[in-house]
């Protein structure tokens, strides 16, 4: 099984893109000119990547990406290519979640008739077009149902404006034999916790889609690390790997206590180079570093710490966002 889902994700939508523009173009089709446009809008519409994060409205950031590629792109022989896939976009985004059309078939009816998209059109053309509607909503509720399970689901607990702590919870039975605090402590510790990790990653890796398909990149979501994980390196590879594209790096945080930093200080430090996010919580062993703590997305204290009032005072020299749990 393929852990990164939104890699899968996006994977799939490339290729169905890809079908799409075969279908339309046929002869005309330019696998390379194709992709760089498929590349730009998945990173602009999944990624929030752009150089007009001043435009809010997501298909006029998009056509301002276009605008900017297609006259990087043009020549004297492409013209005519680079506006039909411009103008097929707009047609494209309307199937992929960014508006809401009671009839996919009229949608096609329209892009058969559209005069300016310079295409040969026939009839076996709009019957491909229509199976192919059908497959890419097929797929899409098969990935859907892939990924969520009547066994567990996430608990979202707000810890700050748009930010919160994820808990997985569960709804496996369990027999009676065992104890409430039997079945928790199991639950919460060795192995099971890790294996919880990895649940907890791809449906929080979920939810992080989730939200860039309905063009919500504010949310942000803080995730746990068990420490015993740290003793396993493939393991530990594994559970990043499900973290491992551009959303979930900007999106998701990892939340580690000062003391397995303080031990792992070169491991952590390396994956925070490859653009992980991490929230670090102050313990005993916090050597009162304040500079150091710049490389953390977010800086957890309990208010019973033995640190909280001296780091409360200085709270303004933290150049990252503080957090009371």
């Amino acid at each position: 099984m393929e852990y990164n889902i939104i890699e899968k994700y996006m994977k799939f939508l490339k290729k169905e893109f890809t079908n799409f523009f075969k279908i339309v173009l046929r002869d005309d089709y330019s696998k390379q000119t194709v992709d760089s446009f498929i590349d730009k809008y998945i990173l602009v519409r999944y990624y929030d990547e752009t150089d007009y994060p001043e435009e809010k409205d997501l298909i006029s950031r998009i056509n301002n990406e276009f605008i900017e590629l297609y006259k990087g792109l043009l020549n004297e022989e492409n013209d005519n290519l680079l506006r039909n896939i411009v103008a097929l976009f707009g047609y494209l985004m309307c199937f992929d979640d960014t508006d809401v059309f009671t009839e996919e078939v009229e949608l096609i009816n329209t892009l058969m008739a559209e005069e300016s998209i310079k295409v040969k059109r026939d009839e076996s053309m709009k019957k491909e077009l229509i199976q192919w509607v059908k497959n890419l909503k097929k797929q899409k509720d098969s990935f859907n149902s892939s990924v969520v399970s009547k066994d567990f689901n996430l608990i979202e607990k707000r810890i700050c404006t748009s930010t919160f702590k994820l808990e997985l919870e569960h709804h496996v039975k369990v027999s009676n034999l065992y104890s409430e605090y039997a079945i928790n402590k199991v639950y919460t510790s060795g192995k099971v916790n890790e294996d919880k990790a990895f649940v907890t990653y791809v449906l929080a890796s979920f939810e992080a889609l989730e939200n860039a398909r309905n063009v919500d990149f504010a949310k942000h979501y803080v995730v746990s690390f068990p420490s015993t994980l740290f003793e396993k390196g493939k393991k530990i590879q594994r559970l990043f790997n499900i973290l491992d594209n551009i959303l979930a790096k900007k999106t998701i945080s990892i939340m580690i206590n000062y003391e397995d930093y303080l031990k792992n200080k070169l491991l952590i430090n390396n994956y925070i180079k490859e653009g992980y996010s991490f929230g670090v919580t102050l313990d005993s062993t916090f050597d009162y570093d304040l500079n150091g703590l710049i490389i953390f997305d977010y800086v957890f204290i309990n208010s019973n710490s033995e640190f909280y009032d001296m780091i409360i005072s200085d709270k303004d020299k933290i150049k990252t966002r503080l957090i009371v749990l």
